[in-house]
């Protein structure tokens, strides 16, 4: 800030009186400029910044996003496997572990999505400064990230509702045709959730073409043992919502 000192000699004359009035509002305008060019200059840094920090944050979740759909293909197997040995000790009940089809395994790998960035531009008031179509992109990529994060907290509770038999005894083997039977719903209500979770890094992938690979139509619907018709419908339904959807723009 400048300081604007009055004149050290009083005024005789009102041409004095208005040369120093006019002096004093010229050191004010040029204060205000020049408060005002620092600060500009403060917010472009600003933006920049945060631009650099979301940029590089969209990379660490699509290296996330690439891993976790590798992990995806892999547990899905797991628990259609899962899925497989319920059906046969249901049919045989006690049967010896070398009967069966594959091993129980309900661990799961729970991808780290970063969400920083984000959160720290819109706690600074950063995003105000920023484009809104810009914010509007950023926004709704976290807002996808957020329901994808959810739905592994969905798959990972489903799993542990699967899984408390093994309180009491680990060995699938010891089961009772009617335990087999109910875990066979509860390891279906585990595949349901992975479709769910799959069909939510599907739609992510839709709206942000850089986060590859994901799960494919094709290995969605084997998740559910539905016809390939399925993807004529989806794209569909995609046609039909496509004139009252609302794209997001690309600044």
């Amino acid at each position: 800030m400048l300081d604007v000192h009055p004149p050290h000699e009083a005024a005789h004359t009102w041409k004095d009186f208005f040369i120093h009035i006019i002096t004093i509002v010229i050191g004010l305008l040029i204060a205000i400029g020049l408060e005002q060019t620092v600060e500009a200059i403060h917010h472009r840094r600003e933006v920049q910044e945060t631009r650099e920090a979301i940029q590089h944050e969209r990379e660490v979740n699509r290296r996330h996003f690439a891993g976790a759909t590798a992990v995806f293909r892999v547990e899905t197997r797991q628990l259609q496997t899962n899925l497989a040995v319920f059906r046969y000790l249901a049919a045989h009940p006690h049967a010896s572990p070398s009967q069966l089809p594959g091993t129980v395994n309900w661990h799961s790998h729970l991808p780290t999505f970063s969400f920083s960035a984000w959160e720290t531009a819109q706690h600074d008031n950063v995003t105000a400064l920023m484009p809104q179509r810009e914010v509007r992109e950023d926004e709704e990529l976290y807002a996808q990230l957020h329901v994808v994060r959810q739905s592994y907290s969905d798959r990972l509770a489903a799993s542990s509702r699967a899984r408390i038999y093994m309180a009491a005894d680990a060995d699938p083997t010891h089961l009772s045709s009617e335990q087999a039977k109910e875990q066979i719903k509860l390891a279906e209500a585990v595949l349901i959730a992975e479709y769910r979770l799959g069909s939510d890094m599907r739609n992510l992938h839709a709206n942000y073409i850089d986060f590859t690979p994901w799960p494919t139509n094709e290995e969605l619907i084997r998740i559910v043992h539905e016809d390939s018709y399925e993807t004529d419908y989806m794209k569909e339904m995609k046609r039909i919502i496509a004139p009252y959807s609302d794209p997001l723009e690309v600044p």
